[in-house]
C-alpha cells in the first residue's frame, strides 16, 4: 500500500505519517527526518507521545480523540522534541481511515515561522517599551503619562496632577558625573514609586522632573497628603558608593475642575506651583494658586 507511492511522497518536504488507534507510527515517508530529527526507521513501532514535547499530549490526545470519532482536522499545532534537543513546531493535518483504522496525517515543519513571529512580537515589545517607559528609570514617560492623563479626566474629577521637580540634582550631575547622577535618578525613582498608591501613575519627563497622576482624590487634603508623603520620601539622603546625597524635592499640585479641566492646564498649574515651592526657603508642597 504505502511502498507504491513512497517513491513519491519522499520528495516531499513535509512528512506523510500514518499512526494506528493506540498512536504508534506505521509509516513515515522520508521527510520525516528533516521535521522531525529522526529518521523513520527509529520513529516507526513507536509511540507518537514518546517524540512529542510533554506539555502537548493532553491537547494531541483529545485532537486524537476527534480524529478517530470521524472529524478530519486541519492545520493543528503541537510541538516535538528533536534528537538534538531541539523543539520542532509541527503544523498537522490529518483524517482517520475507518475501512483501515488508521489516521493519515501530513506534518510541516513551521519552526522557522515560529521563530520569525517570536522575533517579531519580541521587537514590537521593545519599540512599545521605547515609546512609552522612560529608559533609564523603567517609568512611563510623557506620551504614556497624556495618554493616561487624558483618559482618568474623560472619566472622572477626582483627578490631580503633581509636578516634582528634584533639588540640587545639576549639582550632583556636574560635580560627579552623569552616571552618579543616573544613580541618584534611579534611587530617588525607587522612593517616589514606593509611595505612591497603587492606582496612581508616576512618570518621568525629563532629566529631574517627574509628574503623578493621582486618581481618586476627593479634595485638596488627600492631594497634599500623598504629595507630603512623596516629599517625605526624599528626606533621608540617598547612599552610594561615591558619597551620600542630598536631593529633595519641590511639588506643585493642581486638582481638576479647581484649577482647570483639561490635562495641558492642570499640567501649566502644577509646573506654575512647583516653581513656586522651589523658591520657599524650606521643601514643601504648593497648591495651585486659584
Amino acid at each position: 500500500m504505502f511502498e507504491a507511492l513512497g517513491q513519491y511522497m519522499d520528495l516531499l518536504m513535509d512528512a506523510i505519517c500514518v499512526v494506528d488507534p493506540e498512536g504508534l507510527f506505521v509509516y513515515i515517508s522520508a521527510g520525516g527526518e528533516r521535521v522531525f530529527g529522526y529518521s523513520p526507521k527509529e520513529m516507526i513501532g513507536r509511540s507518537m507521545f514518546d517524540f512529542m514535547h510533554p506539555d502537548d499530549h493532553d491537547r494531541t490526545r483529545a485532537l486524537a480523540a476527534e480524529i478517530m470519532a470521524g472529524q478530519g482536522k486541519v492545520d493543528f499545532e503541537n510541538r516535538y522534541l528533536r534528537k538534538n534537543g531541539e523543539i520542532a513546531h509541527i503544523l498537522w493535518s490529518a483524517r482517520y481511515s475507518e475501512s483501515d483504522n488508521i489516521r493519515i496525517a501530513v506534518a510541516r515543519d513551521i519552526t522557522h515561522q515560529r521563530k520569525i513571529e517570536t522575533d517579531r512580537e519580541q521587537l514590537l515589545q521593545r519599540l512599545e517599551q521605547l515609546a512609552l517607559y522612560d529608559p533609564l528609570t523603567g517609568l512611563p514617560n510623557r506620551s504614556y503619562f497624556y495618554t493616561r492623563a487624558q483618559q482618568a479626566l474623560a472619566q472622572s474629577t477626582d483627578i490631580a496632577v503633581a509636578y516634582v521637580d528634584l533639588d540640587r540634582f545639576k549639582e550632583i550631575n556636574d560635580q560627579h558625573g552623569h552616571a552618579v547622577g543616573d544613580r541618584v535618578i534611579r534611587a530617588a525613582t525607587q522612593r517616589l514609586q514606593q509611595n505612591v498608591r497603587s492606582h496612581d501613575t508616576l512618570a518621568r519627563i525629563g532629566g529631574d522632573e517627574f509628574v503623578v497622576l493621582f486618581e481618586r482624590v476627593q479634595n485638596q487634603s488627600d492631594a497634599l497628603a500623598i504629595a507630603n508623603k512623596l516629599l517625605t520620601a526624599l528626606d533621608q539622603p540617598i547612599e552610594l558608593p561615591e558619597g551620600k546625597f542630598c536631593i529633595n524635592a519641590s511639588v506643585g499640585i493642581a486638582l481638576a475642575g479647581l484649577h482647570g479641566n483639561d490635562l495641558e492646564s492642570l499640567l501649566l498649574r502644577a509646573d506654575d506651583a512647583m516653581y513656586r515651592a522651589k523658591r520657599l526657603p524650606e521643601q514643601q508642597v504648593m497648591l495651585a494658586s486659584t
